[in-house]
């Protein structure tokens, strides 16, 4: 439940530019990372990535995955995110025979002809994206019962991996009456890939990392302090379609303060705390409920304490998420802290403690922290503390709730300025090195709205709008 909730709520970014241009037989420049990209650019397209995959690209807004297979043979299935999807869209690394892309897409044409020969060309003709020559074709195929779909594919050679020959196969699938529109957007998106060998997804994440380690090096005493005494509302949704309502998911309130090291533990006296409680850092408050079940009156809510040193040295946090039903509640606790670095003890620890007084467990956990390390305060705040003056493009580890037991996971950010004048900016974050990207624009308050992979929508409001939305939905506030 615990995991549940975090994964929901904490605010999830490399954003690959796209290349100019894809045409029979010409080239694709790729640019370097962090160039200058245009507003609508940056807005409109949503980047892909995968280092399994092996490459980046810049598919349509509101793009959505499906479907996702990790081992030998990785690939994912992303559609379009609209109630009647367009468009569906197949990017897979697959080990072939077949000597080049064109050979490889003439037996996949082979492969859905049929005896009536109902496969008709509607595009067929040699490419260059990202300086690799490939293969691009667009079929149309009568189904034995009449009807017919359209069927795109981009075939990319990617050398020999452990001997064997690959290619980076996207397939695309659509319907006749969307043709029209499908193609030249699917074709726009296949210009914007970049290729991602191992060594240069390696080579990006070094200079990420590094990046990264002088970001935190950057971050002052006074800078952190400069933003305590902040307090927003958010509400989290999801957009309804085709004239239904939207879907209220949650809301958190999100408070930065100066405080000690005890207050941590809610009801604590000041008074009572040890020496090492005294010292003063970075508090993050997040109090959020979260809808369950309506109908049944079932809601959970989280109470989340994030605290970091002043020099980000070591942190600590608990977390407290209670299922409330009606009268009925069950309560999860999770304690965990990083350790100073000394010279006894070099490799700083993450220590978390999962624990469910009601059931008796306790679970504990421990990893030695990679480096760089981004502390816990501030993946939920890191928009506020970016810098308004360039971009920057970072890579860390960071303690990630997103499976059943907690682990060390990988994030990537990439911050972009949306305006000439610095006032608007877009966060785009993805894990683990995969994926669509979680989108987050900040003004000059902080956040603005947030969008991520899965559609959800979280938008800074204020306590009384949150009221009335969920009064007129049937919802309940505490």
């Amino acid at each position: 439940m615990l995991n549940f909730v975090m994964t929901l709520i904490i605010g999830l970014v490399l954003q690959a530019p796209e290349s100019p241009g894809m045409a029979p037989g010409g080239s694709a420049t790729a640019q370097a990372s962090g160039g200058k990209q245009t507003q609508s650019a940056l807005l409109d397209r949503d980047t892909f990535i995968s280092n399994e995959v092996g490459i980046s690209m810049a598919l349509p807004k509101g793009s959505i995955i499906t479907s996702r297979k990790a081992g030998q043979t990785p690939f994912f299935i992303i559609r379009d995110g609209s109630e009647t999807p367009a468009w569906s869209l197949r990017l897979e690394s697959v080990p072939s025979n077949d000597p080049t892309a064109e050979a490889m897409i003439q037996r996949l044409m082979l492969s859905q002809e049929n005896e009536d020969k109902s496969l008709q060309i509607l595009q067929d003709e040699a490419c260059t994206v990202d300086g690799v020559p490939g293969h691009l074709a667009w079929v149309r195929e009568t189904l034995p019962d009449g009807k017919a779909v359209i069927f795109g594919w981009l075939i990319l050679p990617q050398g020999r991996l452990s001997g064997q020959l690959h290619y980076m196969v996207g397939t695309v699938i659509t319907m006749p009456h969307m043709y029209e529109v499908v193609q030249p957007e699917m074709n726009r998106a296949f210009r914007s890939i970049l290729l991602r060998s191992p060594g240069v997804a390696s080579g990006l994440a070094q200079i990420e990392a590094d990046q990264t380690t002088d970001f935190l090096a950057s971050l002052t005493k006074d800078k952190l302090q400069s933003m305590t005494d902040h307090r927003t509302c958010r509400r989290i949704y999801r957009p309804g379609q085709g004239g239904e309502p939207d879907q209220e998911v949650a809301y958190s309130i999100f408070t930065l303060e100066a405080a000690p090291m005890g207050a941590l533990q809610p009801g604590n006296m000041s008074e009572m705390f040890s020496p090492d409680e005294k010292e003063e850092g970075l508090l993050v408050k997040v109090h959020s409920r979260i809808v369950v079940d309506a109908d049944r009156e079932i809601y959970m809510d989280m109470l989340g304490l994030y605290w970091v040193a002043w020099d980000l040295s070591h942190e600590a946090w608990s977390a407290f998420v209670t299922r409330r039903q009606r009268a009925a509640t069950r309560t999860e606790k999770e304690f965990g802290f990083r350790t100073r670095q000394s010279l006894g003890q070099p490799r700083q620890r993450l220590v978390v403690i999962k624990q469910d007084d009601e059931i008796n467990l306790r679970q504990p956990y421990e990893w030695q922290i990679p480096s760089p390390w981004m502390p816990r305060a501030l993946t939920w705040t890191l928009g506020m503390f970016l810098p308004r003056d360039k971009s920057l493009a970072m890579s860390y580890a960071f303690f990630d709730h997103r499976q059943s037991s907690p682990q060390i996971g990988t994030r990537r950010d990439e911050w972009t300025p949306l305006d000439d004048q610095g006032t608007r900016w877009l966060l785009q974050t993805w894990i683990d090195d995969a994926g669509l990207p979680t989108r987050s624009e900040y003004g000059v308050k902080g956040l603005i709205r947030q969008t991520n992979p899965d559609g959800v929508v979280m938008e800074t409001t204020t306590p009384e709008n949150i009221e009335q939305i969920w009064s007129r939905a049937g919802l309940k506030t505490p």
